[in-house]
């Protein structure tokens, strides 16, 4: 009974390793491109970025509008003593007056305020955009963290149930003699250590559904997820296209906001005028009559007023176009690291697959038929099976670590075509 039982666990075991390598979830699970809808509907910062760009509309169509004009009333002239005291209309200079005047910047001020406010709402739209990834980029890693932590725990289910089974024969085995005491402990101890280790992905397992939860909604997460995405890498896409990163094309309608700002201080130099009218009445004996008036700047100290001030907003620009050089190299030296790493997790993936995994199947296989022929231990075919487990665990964290790794690039620079699909595993 003893020789057999391991065998048909090593069996099992092994068709269970391979066929949960090349199988899918139901598709009936939370997918990977719900889980991105039901983020991109909830996540609260992409209602603000939204809410951002509403406010800069709103305020576009004020940017090119004329200053509120003032109306002025007043009485000039009014006698306070002698017997004309206090009367509106017995002194010929008093008079009762209504005024109407409007402020008129100069049109270089008024048009580069417009643009400013134009490159406002193309800021806004960028940072959305920006936002709008950046919601796309963590919850796909999310969904993907909770998918191989759901897959590590499974596949050490499987490695827990042959021990369990084989804690359950060896029993027996030991009141019958086939087998020492001692290797019984250590069956029992390596159940013990085993549960410790579930405990840890279990942990896992709970941060990774949390975290998860917190993108697509209470309950989403807790049911079978779908089938793990296929995505692919555009390299050479990437490296051509580096400055149409949201965060470097944000900074185009920051640096036209600037400029929009140095034209303004530049027209500040020109000054601005205002007009009034005014309509004055006196007493029934005198007539009324109406006044006009044309008030202008004089910029007489344009070296110390208007001048610095254009000088400081111009030392703006130059400081957004370092800051966007230097986004620029940052990016570069990200995206070169990602798809360095990218290279590594793909060798050692296929070394792991190709390789490893039929490698500790066969020493399992091995260990179990030499301690079935009495030439070895026990605890050879717990430590033969332990690693074979090992060894798909170590496969199912290289490929958590390449889907993520190509779901950062494949966020990295927003592209229509870069869509994932869902049909299938990498």
């Amino acid at each position: 009974m003893f020789s057999f039982v391991p065998m048909r666990l090593h069996r099992y075991g092994v068709v269970c390793l391979f066929c949960y390598f090349g199988s899918n979830l139901s598709a009936q699970g939370l997918s990977f491109d719900a889980a991105l809808l039901a983020a991109a509907h909830r996540a609260p910062t992409l209602q603000a970025r939204t809410a951002s760009v509403s406010g800069s509309k709103a305020l576009q169509t004020s940017a090119a509008e004329l200053p509120d004009p003032k109306l002025s009333v007043g009485i000039d002239s009014l006698p306070i003593n002698g017997p004309d005291r206090g009367s509106l209309t017995r002194d010929n200079f008093t008079q009762r007056q209504i005024g109407w005047t409007q402020d008129m910047p100069n049109r270089a001020k008024r048009a580069a305020r417009t643009d400013a406010a134009l490159a406002r709402i193309e800021r806004d739209q960028a940072l959305l955009q920006l936002e709008q990834l950046a919601v796309r980029r963590e919850a796909g890693l999310a969904w993907l963290a909770a998918y191989f932590s759901g897959k590590r725990l499974q596949l050490f289910e499987q490695l827990m149930t042959q021990q369990d089974l084989m804690q359950a024969t060896a029993s027996a085995q030991v009141a019958s003699g086939k087998i020492a005491p001692a290797d019984f402990t250590a069956i029992k101890l390596e159940v013990m250590t085993l549960n410790d280790r579930k405990d840890e992905l279990l942990r896992d397992t709970h941060h990774a559904h949390a975290m998860l939860r917190r993108w697509t909604g209470e309950g989403q997460a807790s049911r079978q997820l779908g089938e793990v995405p296929q995505l692919t890498v555009d390299r050479a896409y990437l490296q051509a296209n580096i400055e149409r990163s949201p965060e470097i094309a944000a900074l185009i309608p920051v640096r036209a906001m600037a400029d929009a700002d140095v034209r303004e201080a530049e027209a500040a130099k020109s000054g601005d005028w205002s007009w009034s009218v005014r309509y004055g009445k006196r007493g029934p004996a005198y007539s009324d009559f109406v006044s006009a008036q044309l008030t202008f700047d004089l910029p007489l100290s344009i070296d110390k007023r208007q001048q610095p001030q254009v000088e400081a907003k111009k030392k703006e620009l130059i400081r957004i176009d370092s800051d966007r050089d230097e986004a620029v190299r940052r990016l570069t030296q990200e995206l070169e690291i990602q798809l360095v790493e990218l290279d590594e997790l793909n060798s050692k993936l296929n070394r792991l697959t190709q390789q490893t995994l039929g490698l500790t199947a066969q020493k399992t296989a091995l260990t179990l038929a030499a301690y079935e022929s009495g030439r070895d231990k026990l605890a050879s075919v717990l430590e033969a099976r332990k690693q074979q487990t090992e060894a798909g665990m170590r496969v199912l964290e290289l490929q958590a670590r390449q889907l993520a790794l190509q779901w950062r690039l494949n966020t990295f620079i927003p592209e229509p075509s870069s869509t994932p699909m869902t049909s299938g595993r990498p």
